[in-house]
């Protein structure tokens, strides 16, 4: 019997991220899904049923993947994904010199099970999703 290809969904608005990231998954043997807007998240997740989850943290505004990863790991309407790993993938840190500071103990708000920043290195990226994709 075979190992189902893990299937990693990419959460981001920009075209150009979604499709480096897409090939650099694809020549590592993932199945690859991606949504370009948050709102149209739900409806992917019921469809694609994603492994692991590579989110951007801003999109239409701000605080897009912040809300997104929470609503994923806590709301009723996501409970078959509650448990499934996301990885936030920001230009926050390239755009400002730092990183967002996440406490999440802080707002009672669930975050992300890792942070890479954009532009992601291809060895990084490959090496947290295979630490974080279920065994």
């Amino acid at each position: 019997m075979s190992k189902k290809t893990p299937k990693i969904m990419i959460i981001d608005d920009d075209p150009d991220f979604i499709e480096a990231v897409s090939m650099i998954l694809k020549s590592a043997t993932y199945d690859v899904a991606s949504v370009s807007s948050p709102k149209l998240v739900g409806e992917a997740l019921a469809r694609e049923k994603p492994d692991l989850i590579l989110l951007d943290i801003m999109m239409d505004s701000l605080f897009d993947g912040f809300s997104l990863c929470n609503d994923i790991k806590t709301s009723p309407d996501y409970a078959a994904f509650h448990a499934t790993p996301i990885i936030f993938v920001s230009a926050v840190k390239e755009l400002t010199g730092s990183r967002f500071d996440l406490h999440e103990e802080g707002e009672g708000f669930k975050g992300p099970e890792a942070y890479l920043d954009k532009p992601v290195k291809p060895k990084e990226l490959l090496k947290k999703i295979e630490e974080l994709l279920p065994k």
